[in-house]
């Protein structure tokens, strides 16, 4: 056992979106708390880098010199059935970002706010100890009342903190791509989404500053090359004018935990607690979501653990897990037949693509446009009843 160096009232294990706003959160709240990231901030993060209007909505403070660019506008082709849709919005429908700009923005907020940040500090494992918490790092272990697991869909925080089952996770690929003004003009206005290049996903070309973020996944099983069918997507899209390429890959979990989000002294958020959207494949909302819900959720419950597990399961269920049961129905029908999705958007094209803008702007959600559209209905009673929406009440 390493000898304990410190001792806080929480551990923020991770420092991506959902980890520094809970540190943040906490600390203007006057509680003792430290932010623990195994890199060395700032770090580059693959991600597309694309932050939704609803996630700006829920972030505690300005980050717009973190942003890019700006996209008013956003498009959604289905290249396997000749469909184009384009829809146009006020406010920015996708801000662009690179991720080690935007979370070492976050990073620093926390640490003017009074978190104490360490990183470059691996975790290696958590584990009660005396009613507190250990956290064990390659810098010495830390004690502390509670931990909130921020590290990602391959949670150390998770593993050694009482959850059994690993998450489903599906791979991606993203590569930054530096292009000919020519090439780059072209895709500099919109965001761009595409069902076709990979089987149960899509790819996408987001317009950074000065280069494109391209990118594809998915939640099929099975074995795919995802370099070569990337390469295809950049081929078929006609950027062709490439002058250098970073490549790169990441998971996202498939769903969120069967174990559940709470277990004694730990918390989990974001990734960890397999919190994306089931539909875009976008996790920063609801990483801000859990993350401050987290936060509010250990103050509000005075640190004990039936009262922090009881106010944070409240937040999730009204904030994020009512959206994540109904993405999960919409996103059977996006993904799990291209039949389906033919049809869906052959008949209901136009009013989804608004909706789905409307959906990542905050002004409506999953739950409404389901609830509310009696084609999406028939078609989610159709699903149940051939087994494949993964939840037979509608």
């Amino acid at each position: 056992m390493k000898n304990v160096t410190s001792s806080f009232d929480a551990v923020v294990v991770g420092a991506g979106p959902a980890g520094s706003s809970a540190a943040f959160d906490l600390a203007r709240q006057g509680v003792k708390v430290a932010l623990v990231e195994k890199a060395t901030m700032p770090r580059y993060k693959t991600c597309g880098g694309g932050i939704v209007f609803r996630a700006l909505n829920v972030l505690p403070f300005d980050v717009s010199e973190a942003i890019e660019r700006e996209c008013r506008v956003a498009e959604l082709n289905l290249a396997d059935c000749q469909l184009h849709f384009r829809v146009t919005r006020e406010y920015p429908l996708v801000s662009m970002t690179m991720r080690d700009k935007f979370d070492y923005l976050m990073f620093r907020a926390a640490a003017e706010a009074g978190a104490e940040v360490m990183d470059g500090c691996r975790v290696g494992g958590v584990a009660p100890r005396n009613g507190m918490m250990e956290v064990v790092t390659d810098k010495g272990a830390i004690l502390c009342r509670f931990v909130i697991g921020a590290d990602g869909a391959q949670s150390v925080v998770a593993r050694t903190g009482g959850w059994r089952k690993r998450m489903a996770i599906a791979p991606l690929v993203e590569w930054e791509v530096s292009v000919s003004k020519k090439v780059f003009d072209r895709f500099a206005e919109a965001a761009r989404f595409e069902f076709g290049p990979v089987p149960a996903g899509y790819a996408w070309i987001f317009p950074k500053k000065d280069h494109l973020s391209v990118g594809l996944g998915g939640y099929a099983t099975g074995r795919l090359d995802l370099k070569a069918r990337l390469e295809r997507f950049l081929k078929s899209s006609a950027i062709d004018d490439v002058e250098k390429i970073d490549q790169h890959g990441y998971f996202i979990p498939f769903s969120a935990r069967e174990e559940g989000f709470v277990k004694d002294r730990v918390l989990l958020v974001g990734d960890a607690a397999g919190f994306v959207d089931p539909v875009t494949g976008e996790g920063i909302t609801n990483a801000l979501l859990s993350g401050r819900a987290a936060a509010r959720a250990l103050i509000k419950g005075g640190f004990e653990p039936k009262e922090v597990k009881t106010y944070y399961m409240s937040e999730l269920n009204t904030d994020v897990l009512s959206e994540l049961r109904w993405g999960r129905l919409l996103g059977a029908l996006l993904y799990r037949s291209v039949k389906i999705r033919t049809l869906l958007f052959r008949q209901y094209g136009e009013q989804l693509t608004e909706a789905f803008a409307d959906i990542i702007g905050g002004e409506r959600s999953y739950a409404s446009l389901c609830k509310k559209h009696m084609g999406l209905r028939r078609l989610f009673r159709a699903l149940a009843a051939m087994g494949l929406s993964g939840n037979k009440r509608v």
